[in-house]
């Protein structure tokens, strides 16, 4: 179709053509006509102003709408589509300029970030991550030990599986000045019900001790836990999460000595630990998460003991072998435990002992047997589960500006570190035999990966001990910690 012609331009061609048969046509006519053409041309001139303010006034209206109605809106596909996936490739496509497809090769490594840096491949996978915690010990007046910042933990973590048969961990820890490994091992995992590891990794022993130190409750684990859990160690265990979780064992034969360390003697240290779930797969909420256990080490010392001490949260000595002593028999550790979990509440009961036999000062000899145990309670105030073993994820990360303040969670601790009398009597150490300790805690999670504790601890000794040229039968402390994972 033709494009019409305008309006001004007709009216040239009709001028044109008068002015080209005007001298044939009476004098009269063609005065009227030119008069009748003059007319024409101003109404003509006038439309075209109308239009032109006419457009003006569309172009206005149409920018005030524009700017009332906001963004153009994009309408997506639901992310279950495969549509969604089309067009999120097509993005992608876009930001790179390149219509280039993947090789096979390039297709097998697929990287992702969720709870630490994962590169998966075809058979394998690996999990780059890491956590952080720094601490402000602040002790009360009339305390000798140093208010101080501490670097308390900070951990390099690669884990994951080969040839999705076997998994591995090797994890690093900076907090000492320097870098040293914290665990490293490799297990079959094929059978969940029974996996074999070896290598550098807990001793399983106490609840406490089990769970990761990101998650623990208070800012430092109760005083038993502290001193006489075996933590990391060289050694092989058998373990594994039968009848779809209501069962957790763990069996093990370990140097004795804790991690990178020699063994120093031809008997091996034995380990178990056992924990029944019973209501784990039960509709019932409140018997669903109720844990009950125990744990046993077993094996025999060839350890110098003089000089070493039992410590508070706050790392202060309370009991300290005399230079010399020794301890070159058997040592038993044993443990109860029991956890309850009621939606956002957790309640907590632990038993740890520790036998020591014929522990000696040059030609004496006497038995150290400890005592141990804490109860604790805490609460998110803010209504998240709590669960076992994990961190709060916040129903509403820390965001002000919308009013949200993450989850926050409170907590309180009671404990008793108890040893029998004969060693400070005869002399084997100095000290005290009793340490009762009263904590009260609170933790606020601004998102899954970040917390921030504030614990005020109180601990209460039967005798007075010496530190830093000053005696003391108690310790008040404030214990804060930034904590953050990658």
């Amino acid at each position: 179709m033709k494009k019409p012609k305008p309006l001004s331009f007709c009216i040239k061609g009709i001028m044109i053509a008068f002015f080209a048969v005007g001298p044939l046509m009476p004098n009269t006519y063609a005065q009227a006509l030119s008069g009748e053409i003059e007319s024409l041309k101003k109404i003509v001139i006038e439309l075209q102003q109308q239009i032109s303010i006419q457009g003006e006034e569309i172009a206005s209206l149409k920018n005030k709408f524009e700017e009332k109605a906001g963004p153009k809106t994009v309408f997506l596909p639901p992310k279950g589509d495969p549509a969604f996936k089309e067009h999120v490739q097509d993005v992608v496509r876009e930001i790179l300029l390149s219509e280039k497809e993947l090789t096979p090769e390039e297709k097998r490594m697929v990287t992702l970030y969720d709870d630490g840096f994962w590169l998966k491949g075809k058979d394998d996978t690996i999990r780059i991550g890491g956590w952080s915690q720094a601490d402000l010990n602040i002790y009360e007046k009339g305390n000798p030990g140093n208010t101080r910042f501490r670097n308390r933990r900070t951990r390099l973590d690669f884990r994951g599986v080969l040839e999705e048969t076997f998994g591995y961990q090797i994890q690093l820890d900076f907090s000492g000045g320097g870098a040293g490994l914290q665990e490293a091992w490799l297990e079959y995992k094929q059978l969940p019900a029974a996996r074999l590891r070896v290598g550098q990794f807990k001793v399983p022993f106490s609840l406490e001790a089990m769970h990761s130190s990101r998650w623990i409750d208070f800012v430092e684990p109760p005083i038993g836990v502290s001193n006489l859990q075996p933590a990391e160690d060289l050694g092989a265990m058998i373990y594994g999460t039968p009848w779809e979780g209501r069962i957790d064992y763990a069996f093990g034969v370990f140097n004795g000595r804790r991690r990178l360390s020699e063994d120093n003697n031809d008997a091996f240290d034995l380990a178990g630990r056992l924990v029944l779930a019973p209501f784990r797969k039960s509709s019932n909420d409140l018997l669903k998460d109720l844990y009950f256990g125990g744990s046993v080490t077993t094996g025999s010392s060839q350890e110098t003991l003089g000089g070493t001490s039992f410590t508070t949260a706050g790392g202060t000595s309370f009991f300290t072998y005399s230079t010399g002593a020794r301890h070159p028999d058997n040592r038993t550790r044993l443990g109860g435990e029991f956890q309850w979990i009621y939606g956002p509440g957790d309640i907590k009961v632990e038993y740890i002992s520790g036998s020591f036999s014929d522990v000696d000062l040059g030609d004496r000899k006497t038995d150290v047997n400890i005592n141990s145990w804490y109860a604790s309670a805490t609460y998110v105030l803010t209504g998240e589960r709590k669960q076992r073993n994990k961190p709060i994820n916040p129903k509403n990360d820390f965001n002000p500006s919308k009013g949200v303040w993450g989850a926050w969670e409170l907590g309180a601790r009671y404990e008793e570190f108890l040893i029998n009398g004969s060693p400070l009597a005869q002399g084997f150490a100095t000290g005290t035999d009793r340490v009762d300790a009263l904590s009260f805690g609170i933790n606020w999670w601004p998102n899954i990966h970040t917390r921030f504790m504030l614990d005020y601890v109180v601990n209460l000794f039967e005798d007075d001990i010496a530190s830093g040229g000053e005696t003391m039968d108690k310790e008040n402390l404030i214990l804060l910690r930034t904590q953050y994972d990658i």
